[in-house]
């Protein structure tokens, strides 16, 4: 990819391979073997920006800045541009979410897959499988139940980019700090990360500041000795960490 694109989307397959989005296209990655993903034949390079990945139903599932596809692991991927929004424009697919009974699509105007708000940018799932969504303009709600707080800053809501769930905590990068909830008591610490992800022994991995933070214990990360290149977006995949950075992905054991 370009060395000025940005990784926005990292995600496993199930088949061992990982797929890599970024806002220049996407591609599938298996040992030192990387290709490109499929997008159907005529697919615009505006359709191509990838924002979101998740894994549903026995096929990977992609949010572009134009469209929406789906693709089987085999083939080419499907794809369809976004629904008109009822106001004379076209809707806005903000985030994807694999959730234990149901694919989440957050649009713009609404959330499809079960009841909650529009403007849905991020989600995880908690204690007793609830699932937790935070909204572009600072709303935490759980999904078929419903809200939880608000995040704000200067008197309005902001945006709760990520959610993560590790240690008993449901942890929120929301209005400028990282925030933690036992389920009765909120603590916040830190400046707020633009990257959450749960590794598979329950650390949780962060991106702030422009480096790498490690949560062994419960405790609020610590800063790991890493130096990055404008650091974006996490991913998990066995014993390993994705890092995506501005025109590279790093693979760190972990």
């Amino acid at each position: 990819m370009p060395p000025h694109a940005t990784l926005r989307a990292v995600q496993a397959l199930p088949d061992g391979r990982l797929a890599a989005g970024s806002d220049y296209g996407m591609v599938l990655i298996a040992g030192d073997k990387v290709q490109p993903f499929p997008f159907p034949q005529g697919a615009r390079r505006e359709m191509r920006g990838v924002t979101a990945l998740a894994v549903f139903n026995g096929a990977l599932h992609a949010s572009t800045e134009r469209g929406y596809f789906y693709w089987p692991f085999r083939g080419v991927a499907a794809g369809r541009g976004f629904p008109q929004d009822g106001a004379g424009g076209f809707d806005d697919l903000r985030s994807l979410y694999a959730a234990p009974q149901a694919l989440l699509k957050g649009w713009r105007t609404h959330l499809e897959g079960a009841e909650g708000p529009g403007e849905c940018i991020s989600f995880c799932t908690g204690w007793q499988d609830r699932v937790f969504a935070g909204t572009l303009n600072g709303l935490l709600h759980e999904v078929n139940v419903g809200p939880v707080r608000i995040f704000e800053a200067e008197g309005r809501g902001r945006p709760v980019r990520q959610l993560s769930m590790g240690a008993g905590h449901l942890w929120a990068a929301a209005a400028g700090q990282l925030w933690r909830w036992d389920g009765s008591r909120w603590d916040a610490a830190g400046s707020e990360p633009y990257a959450l992800a749960l590794d598979g022994q329950d650390r949780l991995w962060s991106l702030a500041e422009g480096g790498l933070w490690c949560s062994e214990v419960g405790d609020f990360p610590e800063r790991v000795a890493l130096d990055l290149e404008r650091p974006w977006q996490l991913g998990v995949q066995g014993e390993h960490l994705w890092v995506g950075c501005r025109g590279s992905l790093l693979k760190l054991a972990i």
